[in-house]
């Protein structure tokens, strides 16, 4: 569970909770393997931290 960025900024930052949902798990699935992820690290809460810093972006494709 997430609890640090809080799930509710993070959604105002994404738009919504699907989208959130999307950008944070693709963003974890790369990490998964990677060695950029620290060793105590949890890729989905790693992923969640990039996207609240700005490092990860919405991209809405159409």
């Amino acid at each position: 569970m997430i609890t640090k960025p809080p799930i509710d900024e993070l959604t105002e930052k994404a738009g919504d909770k699907y989208t959130l949902c999307c950008v944070v798990s693709k963003r974890a699935k790369e990490l998964n393997n990677n060695p950029e992820l620290p060793a105590n690290a949890k890729p989905i809460s790693y992923a969640a931290e990039e996207f609240d810093d700005g490092i990860l972006a919405v991209s809405k494709k159409l």
